[in-house]
């Protein structure tokens, strides 16, 4: 049986050239993501076991979705009632749990500015979805770093079950 390395990747940003700016978040920054975790299949139950771990320590019921971590917002709201002390703790369990967790992080993130400027005169309404463009960046990386370990990719788009 080959050994496989797994990448849970999922998107930030919306997928689309042109688009209207909306809401956005405080940073200001206009760019779309795809990106996620790499792990070997043999280190799964360990990775599962410590985010368990680190879960079940907090009163978390969703992803660990990192704007919203960041903004404490959504899953993480309840962030913000807590004392600068807790939040300290809380943010030193979640560093501990993603140096110690046996998986890779690895993304592509497209700046909507810079593509528009390199792409738009050129292809018009012809342009990819970023979607598109950040999924064949990032899924070849990842197949280039399961390919160095000697094993196979398989990739599971938008959640880790």
């Amino acid at each position: 049986m080959p050994k496989v390395v797994n990448f849970y990747i999922d998107d930030s940003g919306t997928r689309h050239p042109d688009h209207e700016p909306g809401k956005r978040a405080a940073h200001g920054y206009d760019w779309f993501s795809l990106g996620g975790i790499l792990i070997r299949d043999e280190d799964e139950e360990r990775a599962r076991k410590l985010y368990a771990n680190f879960v079940a320590s907090w009163p978390i019921n969703s992803p660990l979705h990192s704007s919203e971590i960041r903004d404490r917002t959504e899953g993480f709201h309840w962030l913000e009632d807590r004392e600068k002390a807790e939040r300290d703790r809380f943010y030193e369990e979640l560093y501990q749990l993603m140096r110690d967790a046996p998986v890779a992080g690895l993304a592509c993130v497209i700046d909507r500015p810079g593509y528009n400027h390199r792409y738009k005169e050129r292809y018009a309404n012809e342009r990819w979805s970023l979607c598109k463009t950040a999924f064949n960046i990032a899924v070849e990386r990842a197949a280039k770093h399961a390919h160095s370990l000697g094993y196979r990719l398989r990739v599971s788009p938008e959640t880790m079950q």
